[in-house]
């Protein structure tokens, strides 16, 4: 049962008193607000996790809320715990109160749209909450505000007592610290006065500072059957004056949800629209198009992509690098060259990239990077500026390969042994870290071509050729020497350590061909071992990686694996909380994620970029369509405003019982049109179309802009 809110001494107290009696008065029939609570059932969204939990977020802000599973707040530094209860009324109110238990789920609407809404229950008492964050009251603020509703709601047949306190303070048990925590605090956590009918503020003062009330805040009702009562919390992230606070808190609840609705809304829209009739899809990829937006933080004037809103607020080069990718070819160009212009920070004087001591990969990650985002769908002006910097990073690696060639050792022309203290778990040399390195060449070279320096371009390129023969030469030695994948792709030269850059080999590094039989093997042996294609395992079968196997769904699609590819997506689409976002690791049987809270920005990423690469592919010299498309995608679909290496580009495909068109934006290029799934051709395509690669695809002349072929089904 809820205490009342504490006697204290002294002039601000009794207006603090004043003032709440007004609020518990005038301020609590919130009719409107109850039935707004009720149209959105947060139970009623899937939750793949046994702990739901949500991110409150925003783009630069250097904090973020979490809705505990409680069904608590917690900023990383302090925690607004709730505890409703409720028990009999009249003549029985001496009786015990039946707290309430912490909610089932807690879930964004739409499964993606940042407005929170989670649900407890005290006996006959449902307890409803909404939540938004937005910027504080200051312009040039980075924290966050929270704004919280609460509606109880008498759903019995009789009268009831409804109590609720609001304590204000550090979390017994915090999974994360926010990382610009001073210690010891230099705040007191206090209630603030009302600021309204129907609004309190909690006052983070700063300490020293006179405070009005203590840390717990308290409401008592007697409620009528189906009666609804309705209080609104305000709560910043960070230390604020009341004055302040009190400003900002003015906006009713209702406002400020519709602001924030308002923003996202115009963030999810403003990029490139996949338009797939299948609205679990396209919330999942607004869902990852949120995450990918909030989680950027500013570096000075910069921009910089960070791991997660809680306790991965920092920047990895193996993280970042996807992001940047994902955004950029979501169509938010601005924000994916905005995080290039952060990374050039992580430039050593030497020429290499380092976020991480020992993560030797960074390097061809940070230039695959500027070239994934800076020419599409154009170059951009600042590719000269990149370019160089890529050429002193190429520089730097081909020192490195010149001093071991000198040297005559094995392996002496690929990247030294290394730490990364990371996935690997394993000093060696590894093979992803060449891999990122070769990728690092190619998009040099495209980088130097498109800043008008051609010769230079040539010479990465012939020293691309160079490297990856001994690559290749390396890779035709790993059955002599056994150890794990010495028969597909290992994780070392070594052969030892767990397998994570070697995954990424074929794609996004373009190193081997889809076809390597190879890299088949190493697909099997990784999906084996997690029990089937999906997600891949790390460490124990049951802990599932939510994006490291993802790249082996791109592989898949290019394999023509449709089956494995899709399952890839169907894994991704499926291990995310009803707020919309995935975990990094997790246990399949548990469906726990410990203390590595979502949303990752890393598979967001993957969920984002495998679901593009599905229906448009670029990164080749042919434009692939539809390579992944979903039976129910085929009913009828557009993708708009697409950014590809030949512009942008607006894809629509339509199955209409035995024929299969397309219709897209011409390109400079042979583009390569994938059949629905389960059909192959009826007849041979009319010209100028011709056969493709496989009985599933036809090929179309450069400048084509529509299609249309005769299906048949495919035999079993």
């Amino acid at each position: 049962m809820s205490r009342p809110i504490q006697a204290g001494a002294g002039a601000a107290f009794a207006l603090l008193s004043a003032l709440l009696s007004a609020l518990l008065a005038a301020g609590c029939a919130g009719d409107d607000a109850g039935r707004a609570a009720r149209v959105f059932d947060p139970d009623s969204v899937p939750e793949a996790f046994a702990r739901s939990t949500a991110a409150l977020m925003w783009p630069g802000a250097t904090r973020a809320w979490q809705v505990t599973p409680e069904g608590d707040l917690y900023a990383g530094e302090w925690q607004v715990s709730f505890l409703p209860a409720s028990g009999p009324a009249g003549a029985d109110a001496t009786a015990p109160a039946i707290d309430a238990g912490s909610p089932q789920t807690i879930a964004f609407e739409e499964r993606w749209l940042p407005v929170a809404h989670w649900r407890r229950v005290s006996g006959d008492v449902r307890w409803d909450f909404e939540a938004v964050a937005l910027p504080g009251p200051a312009a040039s603020d980075t924290g966050l505000v929270a704004s919280v509703r609460v509606t109880a709601t008498n759903t019995g047949t009789v009268p009831r007592r409804a109590s609720l306190t609001a304590h204000l303070g550090p979390p017994r048990a915090p999974v994360f610290v926010a990382f610009d925590a001073p210690e010891p605090p230099r705040a007191a956590l206090r209630w603030s006065a009302a600021v309204s009918p129907g609004t309190v503020a909690g006052w983070i003062a700063e300490r020293g500072r006179p405070a009005p009330s203590g840390p717990d805040a308290a409401w008592n009702w007697t409620m009528a059957p189906g009666s609804t009562r309705s209080l609104r919390l305000v709560l910043p992230a960070y230390a604020a004056t009341a004055r302040a606070l009190s400003a900002w808190a003015r906006a009713p609840h209702d406002q400020r949800a519709a602001e924030a609705r308002g923003f996202w809304r115009r963030e999810a829209g403003r990029g490139a629209r996949f338009r797939l009739g299948d609205p679990e899809v396209e919330a999942a990829l607004d869902a990852a198009r949120i995450t990918l937006l909030a989680l950027r933080e500013r570096r000075g004037q910069a921009w910089v992509p960070i791991g997660n809103p809680f306790q991965y607020r920092d920047v990895w080069l193996r993280d970042g690098a996807r992001a940047i990718r994902a955004l950029a070819v979501l169509g938010y160009t601005e924000e994916a060259r905005g995080c290039c212009a952060g990374f050039e920070g992580l430039q050593w004087p030497q020429g290499a990239f380092l976020s991480q001591r020992g993560q030797l990969d960074g390097t061809g990650q940070a230039l695959w990077a500027f070239e994934q985002a800076l020419l599409r769908p154009a170059p951009d002006d600042s590719v000269a500026r990149f370019a160089a910097a890529a050429e002193r990073a190429w520089r730097w690696i081909e020192w490195q390969r010149g001093l071991g060639r000198q040297a005559g050792w094995e392996f002496g022309t690929l990247l030294p042994y290394g730490d990364p203290r990371d996935a690997e778990l394993v000093r060696a040399q590894l093979v992803g870290n060449d891999a990122w390195t070769l990728a690092g060449y190619r998009a040099t070279a495209r980088l130097l071509a498109a800043a008008g320096r051609g010769a230079d371009a040539e010479a990465v390129e012939r020293s691309r050729a160079e490297y990856l023969g001994d690559f290749m030469r390396a890779l035709d030695s790993a059955p002599a020497r056994g150890g794990v994948g010495s028969h597909d792709i290992p994780p070392s030269w070594q052969g030892i350590g767990r397998d994570w850059g070697n995954l990424a080999v074929v794609q996004p590094c373009g190193v081997l061909p889809s076809d390597d039989p190879r890299a088949a093997r190493l697909a099997s042996r990784v999906w084996n071992a997690a029990g089937g294609a999906g997600l891949a395992s790390y460490g124990p079968t049951d802990t599932a990686q939510s994006y490291v196997g993802a790249d082996l769904g791109t592989w898949a699609l290019l394999a023509g694996e449709r089956a494995a590819a899709d399952s890839v997506l169907e894994a991704l689409l499926h291990w995310r909380t009803a707020s919309g976002g995935g975990a990094e690791l997790f246990s399949r049987a548990s469906r726990d994620f410990g203390a590595n809270l979502p949303p990752h920005g890393t598979s967001a990423a993957a969920l984002a970029s495998l679901l593009r690469d599905a229906l448009l592919f670029d990164e080749g010299d042919t434009l692939r369509l539809t390579l992944g498309a979903r039976e129910r995608w085929w009913n009828g679909s557009r993708v708009e405003r697409a950014p590809t290496r030949w512009g942008l580009l607006d894809l629509a495909f339509r199955r209409d019982g035995d024929t299969a068109e397309w219709r897209w934006s011409g390109v400079p290029v042979w583009a390569e049109l994938t059949l629905p799934p389960g059909r192959r051709l009826a007849a041979p395509p009319p010209a100028p179309l011709r056969q493709g690669r496989t009985a599933a695809a036809v090929l179309a002349p450069p400048g084509t802009r529509r299609a249309e072929v005769k299906l048949a089904a495919e035999a079993r």
